[in-house]
């Protein structure tokens, strides 16, 4: 069960590692954050990743990644749009430059429930 998180928006490649970078800084997220790697079709050139996969296995980890997530968003205010997108496949649409965070921390964890 993984739960994946997109950024969108013109820093978007340029904050994905800084964002890895912070949540795999969290004990209960240390090593359970990847990349996905996009589908390259015959032809094109490789594409850049804008998605990080985080696995959800152990009890509580939806809950560390939703605060440590909004921690972030609160510090940092970048200008980037976030979708969160659950193992159940239920996903919300985070607007990180006017936020707040206490719902951004609720709309995580309601897309990271069964």
């Amino acid at each position: 069960m993984d739960a994946r998180i997109q950024l969108f928006g013109d820093d978007a490649q340029k904050l994905l590692p800084e964002l890895r970078s912070w949540l795999a800084g969290e004990d209960e997220l240390r090593g359970r954050i990847s990349e996905e790697n996009p589908v390259v079709e015959s032809g094109q050139m490789g594409a850049i990743t804008d998605v990080l996969l985080v696995a959800l296995g152990a009890h509580g980890v939806g809950n560390a990644l939703a605060a440590s997530l909004s921690t972030w968003i609160q510090h940092h205010r970048p200008s980037v749009d976030i979708e969160v997108t659950g193992p159940n496949g239920r996903r919300t649409k985070i607007s990180t430059r006017d936020a707040d965070i206490a719902d951004v921390k609720a709309l995580i964890l309601e897309v990271m429930e069964d």
